[in-house]
């Protein structure tokens, strides 16, 4: 039965193309369907409905995410799962609405259901989809947003994930694998993975931009989105409203400089970023404990050395390399981030993340994309050396692998305005890096998992 699940869901993508293509021509048949097909959202304008309350500023939005993934070598089984995101939001223009110059309120929260891939197929630390979690509802964007100074100066404030605006690379979000979005190191290494999806937590971000070329921002979040406890962080801020303040911080840096951004430039842009994030909370060693020995040592206290404090730094590329000239949604572009962490307080320590995405490969089709990205997420020196001490002590396991690299392709098709098909394939490299196998367990095997998404706007 998984097989089968699976085998639908890229016939569905097969089906669409004749579907697509029967709505575009000029058939009779399609010119009954010409409104559902050409139309933004699949439920329509209400009637006009929609488009006067969008006139006084507010805009209702709702969008389902639904995937299969089918799992035919190596990682912790094979089969197939599903998993899907249901996403309601509401965003009002305050200045059209009560006249609040330059103010704007958002709200959204997530209907999570299905099983994702990752712990249930594959084993590995980089979640294969961006959307995989336990299984709930939950608030997650709570923020107010103030614009100043002709819009040269932001500012948000409330509950937000810090994926959304930091360490984020714009040609990345194309690719399904969570790593693409919030990088590996900050999800491995902080308290409850820190404030990423699906988890947000309280903060203030501001942007500054001085100039066109050069754009400054700095966040302070809350460090653990979830309350004290063990098990599941998800499972411990159930609701996503825990809105803790009383918390270690978690804090944001970053330099931007953007080339050719405006749209009559003559040259190709390009976005350079400079960042740092640091955590005010102390972090356990890795490797030894509060007396200096080995925490692998049967002598040892047990009790590892605690750090004062945690941080990263990081540099993303992000740059059209050619563009057609008649058509300005038509390119390719790669990018590239490099982060890295200390490993005397980190598991993982280093990652990196590369890739290109060409932009409209059809002529006439400028919304669809293809696109190849590999990441690299790299286990700290001294997390390997534990591993090795554990298996010389106790005689039996194997020590952590060096990293777990995933190379991943992936094609999105707009079917319709409101409706995106995304056939995706991800080749998984040591999965879990051998962490998840403990100390008398071989290593998984390297994995190699497919899958399709449907988004749908309604």
């Amino acid at each position: 039965m998984p097989r089968r699940l699976s085998l639908l869901a890229f016939a569905i993508v097969a089906l669409a193309l004749p579907v697509t293509a029967a709505a575009r021509s000029g058939s009779p048949q399609a010119a009954a369907a010409s409104g559902l097909w050409e139309q933004d959202t699949l439920a329509g304008d209400w009637d006009g409905l929609r488009k006067r309350l969008a006139d006084s500023g507010i805009v209702f939005g709702l969008q389902e995410q639904s995937e299969v993934w089918d799992n035919s070598a190596g990682g912790r089984r094979r089969g197939a799962t599903y998993d899907g995101l249901t996403t309601a939001s509401l965003q009002i223009d305050l200045d059209r609405l009560a006249g609040w110059s330059g103010a704007t309120f958002f709200v959204d929260a997530f209907q999570i259901h299905g099983r994702g891939p990752s712990d249930n197929l594959v084993g590995n630390l980089q979640d294969v989809s961006n959307i995989e979690a336990t299984r709930g509802a939950k608030l997650y964007d709570l923020w107010l947003e103030q614009t100043l100074l002709n819009g040269r100066l932001n500012v948000r404030l409330g509950q937000e994930g810090a994926a959304d605006e930091m360490a984020i690379v714009g040609d990345a979000a194309l690719f399904l694998n969570a790593s693409f979005g919030f990088p590996a190191v900050p999800t491995t290494d902080l308290p409850s993975g820190g404030p990423n999806y699906p988890m947000a937590a309280p903060f203030v971000r501001v942007r500054y931009r001085p100039g066109d070329a050069i754009t400054l921002v700095g966040a302070a979040f809350s460090g653990d989105p979830a309350p004290p406890g063990g098990g599941d962080p998800q499972r411990r801020d159930a609701g996503g409203a825990a809105f803790r303040l009383n918390d270690h911080a978690l804090l944001f840096a970053e330099l931007w400089y953007s080339r050719n951004a405006g749209r009559d430039a003559a040259g190709l842009p390009a976005v350079f970023k400079l960042g740092a994030w640091f955590d005010s909370g102390r972090f356990a060693d890795p490797l030894y404990d509060s007396t200096g020995l080995s925490l692998a040592n049967p002598a040892s206290s047990g009790v590892p050395r605690r750090h004062l404090h945690d941080f990263a730094f990081y540099g993303i590329l992000d740059q059209t390399v050619w563009r057609k000239a008649d058509n300005p949604h038509e390119g390719v572009a790669v990018f590239l981030q490099v982060m890295g962490a200390p490993g005397d307080r980190n598991l993982s320590s280093l990652f990196v993340e590369a890739g290109l995405n060409w932009k409209a490969p059809i002529a006439g089709r400028d919304n669809d994309a293809f696109g190849l990205a590999v990441a690299y997420e790299g286990i700290g020196a001294a997390a390997r050396r534990f591993s090795s001490g554990l298996a010389f002590f106790s005689g039996s396991g194997v020590p952590y692998d060096r990293n777990e690299t995933v190379v991943e392709a992936t094609c999105q098709y707009q079917v319709a305005p409101w409706w995106t098909l995304q056939p995706d394939a991800q080749y998984v490299v040591n999965p879990g890096a051998g962490i998840p196998a403990g100390p008398n367990r071989k290593p998984l095997k390297d994995a190699f998992i497919v899958g399709v998404r449907a988004i749908i706007t309604f």
